[in-house]
């Protein structure tokens, strides 16, 4: 599991998270990411992404708003998609960011660190300006 602590509140933070127009800004080697279906309020709930020229996979989430927390598993029948969670908790004027793999089939030793590291810089940066 990666854990650090974010300079933005939680709700800033899972807010952008999960805000597929902004993935491909931090998210290391998305090249396109399409909603399949979304929810009542309009937040993605089945995604199609392509990752340079040979994994492709779709992921569907579950969100948990009060708790500030993203779940995600492969959709039914795709080999390549992750199965991991997100979460946001309030930590002094930020907040706690953990991010964890249950499943990252054919992905480096580095992948659970290396996406949620971009995550960080990306919130780091966008507090800084």
């Amino acid at each position: 599991m990666f854990e650090a602590v974010l300079p933005a509140s939680p709700e800033t933070c899972f807010a952008e998270f999960i805000d597929l127009r902004s993935a491909r800004l931090w998210l290391p080697g998305l090249k396109k990411a399409r909603v399949v279906r979304s929810d009542a309020q309009g937040r993605p709930v089945e995604v199609s992404y392509e990752f340079g020229e040979i994994l492709s996979y779709a992921l569907v989430y579950h969100y948990d708003d009060l708790l500030h927390r993203v779940r995600w598993v492969p959709s039914a029948g795709l080999r390549d998609g992750v199965s991991g969670a997100a979460s946001f908790d309030a930590a002094g004027e930020g907040c706690r960011f953990r991010y964890s793999l249950e499943s990252a089939r054919g992905r480096s030793e580095t992948h659970e660190t290396d996406v949620a590291e971009a995550f960080a810089t990306w919130m780091r940066r966008r507090a800084a300006t």
